[in-house]
């Protein structure tokens, strides 16, 4: 069975995690551009949802647990869901390339073990 422990397991497995980081104000430099996407499962159903990769800044902490959240909330209210908020729905990758290729691993991974797979859009 596809736990969130397991899956937690799975996608750092399948890629490095950058860590979230703010910004230094400091410096003048422009903000370098991360992807973002989070993933939750309902082990009752074997439902894996999961976001498309998002161009976005760097996060600072706050930021990143706020998608986490906003995420969670999102899957909730759609699905008439009540999948407690995790700290580890989103993970931030350093382009599109790494977050689509450790995406696609995990959504294979599921897919393989039984669990039907639910793209969560921006709407």
């Amino acid at each position: 069975m596809l736990t969130p422990s397991r899956l937690v397991a799975m996608m750092v497995a399948a890629a490095i995690v950058m860590p979230a980081c703010a910004q230094d104000a400091t410096t003048g430099l422009p903000s370098r551009k991360l992807v973002l996407w989070c993933t939750v499962s309902d082990g009752g159903s074997k439902r894996l949802f999961a976001s498309d990769p998002v161009p976005t800044s760097d996060l600072s902490h706050m930021a990143l647990w706020n998608a986490n959240s906003r995420f969670i909330t999102i899957v909730n209210s759609r699905y008439n869901l009540t999948i407690r908020n995790n700290d580890h729905a989103c993970a931030i990758y350093p382009d599109m390339a790494h977050a689509t290729k450790t995406r696609d691993a995990l959504i294979s991974l599921a897919q393989q073990r039984g669990s039907h797979i639910v793209t969560v859009g921006s709407n």
